[in-house]
């Protein structure tokens, strides 16, 4: 498993090529993460987030099969996969990001990638400049609920698997 942090400011070029930088790039393991990424409509609007291509292969592998889905997950899981996208890196580490999903999440030159955990979002410029203010306001009080969540759902985990 390895582990991503960081925020890091870049421009989408003409092409719509994104780099990815350096310092994520060599976190991954050519064996175990590959070294493409999946590009999956974000949790958060109008962002892209961007998963190690065996990683996410690997999370989605246990996932029930088709025929065991309401009919209102099966849609949902129609949609993320058909607005997902396999972007290959060329020889300076630079994926491109399909027009479409540029368009559709409003993401457009300035943008700025983020580490989280265990994959990487991709938001526009804006709006993660003002998620960012909102969070310092409230920084102490939404650390110490989250750690609470945190620590509560580990041990429900450990109680499942015990």
């Amino acid at each position: 498993m390895f582990f991503l942090a960081g925020t890091h400011e870049l421009s989408i070029d003409s092409k719509n090529r994104l780099s990815i930088p350096f310092a994520i790039r060599r976190k991954l393991s050519e064996e175990q993460d590959g070294q493409s990424f999946y590009a999956v409509p974000g949790r958060r609007p109008g962002t892209l987030s961007l998963y190690p291509e065996k990683y996410y292969e690997r999370l989605r592998a246990n996932l029930p099969g088709d025929d065991q889905l309401s009919e209102e997950a099966y849609a949902y899981r129609q949609f993320e996969y058909s607005q997902s996208a396999l972007l290959e890196p060329d020889a300076q580490g630079r994926v491109l990001i399909p027009e479409r999903l540029l368009k559709r999440l409003g993401l457009e030159k300035d943008v700025v990638l983020i580490a989280v955990r265990d994959h990487l979002e991709l938001w526009r410029k804006a709006d993660f400049e003002a998620f960012e203010a909102s969070m310092w306001t409230q920084y102490p009080q939404a650390r110490a609920k989250a750690m609470d969540e945190m620590k509560a759902s580990a041990a429900a985990m450990q109680g499942a698997a015990g």
